[in-house]
């Protein structure tokens, strides 16, 4: 397959069930992607976390974390700054 562009091997992940996730990371490693990119920030970080395990654990048990990221991002809300933390977990099959 050809190298597609990053955003369409993106999950983002939100409030949303934590098995929403693993269907869209399962679809898109099904669909030939080699790495899947899983992002969060802030409340929502454990459930990217959890995604992961839940992926390697219960359905594909050959899946690998490539990298950790994490990092935060400041921004003004209300007048007050504001630190936002996020993390990114790329995971890849053999």
């Amino acid at each position: 397959m050809a190298a597609a562009p990053a955003r369409s091997r993106l999950v983002i992940v939100g409030r949303k069930p934590v098995f929403r996730y693993v269907t869209a990371s399962i679809t898109l490693l099904n669909r030939g992607f080699k790495e899947v990119e899983l992002v969060a920030r802030g409340r929502n970080i454990p459930l990217c976390v959890d995604t992961v395990e839940m992926l390697r654990n219960s359905f594909k048990k050959d899946i690998k974390v490539k990298n950790i990221s994490i990092w935060s991002e400041e921004f003004s809300m209300n007048g007050r700054p504001r630190r936002v933390s996020y993390i990114k977990i790329i995971i890849e099959q053999p």
